[in-house]
C-alpha cells in the first residue's frame, strides 16, 4: 500500500514526539516496593555515597545548630493534617537517605532532592562552604501533628533518624524508647552485629481528613533487603501499623524482628542507690511483658549489672511483647529536666499471616552502663529457624505507644520487685515482690492464695512468704535465695500466684535473672 508523502510526514512527526514525550511514572505501591527490595537483594551489596568532610566532621553543636528553615517544612503551606521537618545529614548521622513524595490519588513517585532551601544555617560555624551539590540526601525526618494544643498547633509526633531506628509520641508522653526495623546478629560471640539501613522513603502527601500519615521505607545491609510501609495514627495512644518483607543476601544466626531499644540505669530492685546519683530511680523502661497463646503472661523486670546478660522467654504462638514503664510516679524519678514517668510503653502486637511469629523466642539484652545516655536494653522476636541466603520473610503488626493502657494487657500483676542483703549470710539475697490488680486487690487476706515460686537448678528457695498488703490491697510475696557462687549461669526465677486447690494462677508470672 502506497502513502502520500503528507500521510508519511504525519506518521513520522507523531513517533517523534512519542519518544520525546516522557512515559508517565508508574504507580507505586508495596508490590512495586517488594519487588524492588528483592531486586536489590538479588545484587551485591553497596555502600551509600560518602558525605563531604564538612558534614562528617561536624560536633554535636554544630549539628544542633542546624535548623529547618522558615518555608523549609514540608505541607505546612496546605492544609494539611501532618508535616515533615526534614534532618541533615552530618555529625553521627553519615548515609544520606533519599526522599520521594507520593501524590494520594495517583501514587505516582516524585524525588526530592536534597536542597539547602529547607534548613537555615546562620548559627553554624564551620571553616569550609556546604555544597548542596555534593549531598545526595537527608539524614530522615521528624513528623508533626496537632496533638497537645489545637489544630494550628503542630506537635512533634515522631522521628526517623540513623539506621532504621524511630521514635514515635502519643499524648502527654515524652521521648523515651526507640524502635528499629530490624535487628541482626545482637550482641552474639563470633559475629558482628549489622546495623540495617532506611535507604529512601516514600511519602504519600497527605489529604486534609486524613487521620493517618501513610509512608514506605526501602532498607539495605550487607545481608537483607527490605519493604517496609508504615500506618502512623497519632492520638492519645499512637499506633504504627507495620507490615514488612525481608529478602536476605546470606545467612544469619540471630535475625530480630520489632526490635525495641530503651534505658535502664537503675531502679528499686537495686539495693542502694548507685553512681552517686540524687534521683531515686533513672529508667525509660522498668520491665519486659511477653503474652504467648492461653494468655500465659510473662513480666521480666529490667537490670543493670556489671555483665552482659542475654535472656530468651518462650514465645511460641506469641500474643504480643513489649518494654513498658509501670511505674508512673514522679516521685519515684525527681527529675523535672528528664520526665521519665511520661516516657511512653510499647507494646507490638503480630497482625495479618502469624507463621512468621509461630515459633520462637523473645530475646533480652542488657548491656552493662554507667550513665543514662546509653540505650543498654534491647529485645526483639527471635523466630526458631533463621532465613536462608536466597529466603524471604513476610509479616505485620502494630506498634503501640502508651501511657495508661498497659495494665489492661495485664490486670493483675506485678508493681515493685526489691532485693536486699542479708549481713550474715554473704551468698543469700531477700526478695520482695508487689502484686496488685482488681482481682487480687478484691481478696480478703484470708484468702487461699499462695506464691508458686520455681529456681534453676544452682538456685534454693527458703521462706516463702505471701500476704496481703494492708497500705496497697494488693499482695506481698517474701522469699529467700541461696546460690551456688560456682556455678557460672544465673539463677533463673519464676513467681505465680494461685489458687491453692485449683492452682488456678491469679497473676502474671514474674520472671528474674540473678547473677552475683
Amino acid at each position: 500500500m502506497h502513502l502520500c508523502p503528507f500521510i508519511r510526514l504525519w506518521l513520522s512527526l507523531c513517533a517523534v514526539v512519542a519518544v520525546a514525550m516522557p512515559s508517565a511514572a508508574a504507580p507505586f505501591n508495596f508490590q512495586s516496593l517488594q519487588e524492588k527490595a528483592k531486586t536489590l537483594a538479588a545484587s551485591e551489596y553497596k555502600a551509600p555515597p560518602a558525605l563531604p568532610h564538612v558534614l562528617v566532621d561536624l560536633n554535636y553543636d554544630q549539628y544542633r545548630a542546624i535548623k529547618t528553615s522558615k518555608g523549609g517544612t514540608l505541607w505546612a503551606d496546605r492544609d494539611s493534617p501532618f508535616q515533615i521537618e526534614f534532618m541533615h545529614a552530618g555529625y553521627r548521622f553519615t548515609k544520606p537517605v533519599k526522599m520521594n513524595l507520593l501524590n494520594a490519588d495517583t501514587r505516582e513517585p516524585s524525588p526530592l532532592k536534597f536542597e539547602k532551601k529547607y534548613f537555615d544555617y546562620s548559627k553554624l560555624v564551620v571553616h569550609h562552604p556546604i555544597n548542596e551539590e555534593e549531598i545526595h540526601g537527608f539524614a530522615g525526618f521528624r513528623i508533626r501533628h496537632p496533638l497537645e494544643g489545637g489544630k494550628e498547633n503542630f506537635d512533634e509526633i515522631g522521628s526517623f533518624l540513623g539506621a532504621s531506628y524511630f521514635r514515635l509520641l502519643g499524648k502527654g508522653q515524652r521521648y523515651g524508647i526507640s524502635a528499629r526495623g530490624l535487628a541482626i546478629n545482637s550482641v552474639l560471640d563470633d559475629y558482628n552485629e549489622e546495623f540495617p539501613d532506611f535507604i529512601e522513603y516514600w511519602l504519600v502527601e497527605p489529604k486534609p481528613a486524613d487521620k493517618f500519615l501513610e509512608f514506605y521505607a526501602l532498607l539495605d545491609s550487607p545481608s537483607v533487603a527490605g519493604a517496609f510501609r508504615f500506618e502512623i495514627h497519632p492520638g492519645d495512644v499512637t499506633v504504627s501499623k507495620i507490615q514488612v518483607s525481608l529478602y536476605f543476601r546470606k545467612y544469619n544466626p540471630s535475625v530480630g524482628l520489632a526490635p525495641l531499644t530503651s534505658m535502664f540505669w537503675f531502679g528499686e530492685n537495686h539495693k542502694e542507690r548507685p553512681f552517686g546519683d540524687w534521683r531515686p530511680e533513672v529508667h525509660d523502661s522498668d520491665g519486659l511483658l511477653v503474652k504467648t497463646e492461653g494468655q500465659n503472661t510473662v513480666w521480666r523486670p529490667l537490670y543493670n549489672h556489671h555483665a552482659i546478660r542475654n535472656s530468651w522467654l518462650d514465645a511460641t504462638k506469641l500474643q504480643g511483647f513489649g518494654l513498658f514503664q509501670r511505674d508512673r510516679e514522679y516521685v519515684h524519678y525527681q527529675d523535672l529536666s528528664n520526665p521519665q514517668h511520661q516516657a511512653p510503653s510499647t507494646w507490638i502486637k503480630p497482625t495479618g499471616d502469624l507463621s512468621a511469629w509461630s515459633t520462637g523466642s523473645i530475646r533480652l539484652i542488657e548491656l552493662p552502663t554507667d550513665n543514662e545516655a546509653m540505650d543498654n536494653i534491647v529485645t526483639f522476636f527471635q523466630p526458631k529457624e533463621s532465613p536462608q541466603a536466597g529466603e524471604s520473610l513476610h509479616y505485620s503488626y502494630d506498634l503501640v505507644w502508651e501511657l495508661a493502657g498497659e495494665k489492661d494487657l495485664s490486670p493483675n500483676h506485678v508493681t515493685s520487685t526489691r532485693i536486699g542483703k542479708l549481713k550474715p549470710y554473704p551468698g543469700t539475697r531477700r526478695f520482695v515482690v508487689d502484686f496488685e490488680g482488681p482481682d487480687l486487690n478484691k481478696l480478703p487476706a484470708d484468702a487461699p492464695i499462695f506464691a508458686e515460686i520455681t529456681s534453676s537448678e544452682n538456685g534454693y528457695i527458703t521462706e516463702n512468704q505471701c500476704f496481703k498488703n494492708v497500705h496497697t490491697g494488693g499482695w506481698r510475696i517474701e522469699f529467700k535465695l541461696d546460690s551456688d557462687k560456682k556455678s557460672p549461669h544465673p539463677v533463673e526465677l519464676r513467681c505465680t500466684l494461685k489458687h491453692p486447690t485449683t492452682k488456678k494462677p491469679l497473676s502474671e508470672t514474674w520472671s528474674y535473672q540473678w547473677t552475683h
